[in-house]
């Protein structure tokens, strides 16, 4: 059975790995995680469990979880197999393809679907595609981080974290996967917030930086001026320690900051 005819986003968690979740005090974002609809997934690190809880929704129905990368703030074995433990049938995860041997038990319990930039599937009756992200694992890792674009419910979103300016190939196969029609929303990795030229600029992006892609992107045609930008992956240490400031920052910079527990219908995006 296929979901309602709206794509609903839930941010379960929207912080950036240099939250404390071990101690986490008043006012902590827990790890970066997202629903797509109530069964699609996207990143499982550790507070994922505690997003799903806290946003009234349950494991057993998650039926597909989009891995973007293997950093332990995005991906966490553990909780990847609780989620996949409490179904009646297997999860299915798909990613890059060094997630299968970070699965503990290997695949008794997930159906795990290797995917490579520019390898198309569906999820929940949805197209998607998957493409290069402009973030680095490790010095010497092989593996390719990716973004996500998903069509499908009247509407068109990118979700776009972690990584730092969008890569040409990613460029080129959305524009391919959107057929014409811009996207309605896009999942900004904004890390790095106001603290502008930071070092991190080669894999983590600041408003200023999404400011620029966006008027490229709206050229394009990939964008439009309807297009709903959200700053999600947000930095304790790189955006204001005023919440209130958030806010005006990214109204500033013509989107809005992800907060936990946001939910949002793409199809009838807040401005």
């Amino acid at each position: 059975m296929l979901e309602c005819c709206t794509m609903k986003i839930t941010f379960l968690g929207t912080g950036a790995d240099d939250w404390d979740w071990r101690n986490p005090a008043p006012g902590t974002r827990k790890s970066t995680c997202t629903l797509v609809g109530a069964t699609v997934l996207v990143d499982a690190g550790p507070c994922v469990l505690a997003g799903l809880a806290d946003a009234g929704a349950r494991p057993a129905r998650v039926a597909d979880l989009l891995v973007t990368h293997t950093h332990g703030d995005h991906f966490n074995p553990d909780a990847v197999m609780a989620i996949a433990g409490a179904g009646r049938r297997k999860l299915r995860v798909w990613g890059p393809p060094t997630v299968a041997d970070m699965l503990p038990g290997g695949l008794a319990r997930v159906d795990f679907h290797p995917l490579l930039p520019g390898d198309g599937f569906r999820v929940a009756g949805m197209r998607a595609v998957a493409l290069p992200a402009n973030h680095a694992v490790a010095p010497r890792s092989a593996e390719q981080p990716l973004h996500y674009a998903i069509s499908g419910r009247g509407a068109n979103l990118l979700y776009a974290l972690d990584g730092g300016w969008l890569c040409a190939k990613a460029r080129l196969w959305l524009g391919e996967f959107l057929r014409g029609k811009p996207l309605d929303a896009i999942v900004w990795d904004a890390t790095c917030g106001n603290t502008f030229r930071d070092w991190r600029f080669a894999e983590h992006n600041d408003l200023r930086m999404i400011d620029a892609m966006r008027e490229g992107l709206v050229k394009l045609g990939i964008a439009s001026a309807e297009t709903l930008h959200v700053f999600d992956h947000v930095a304790r240490t790189l955006w204001p320690a005023d919440a209130a400031e958030h806010r005006r920052l990214a109204e500033c910079f013509g989107g809005m900051v992800a907060e936990d527990g946001l939910e949002l219908d793409v199809n009838e995006p807040a401005r």
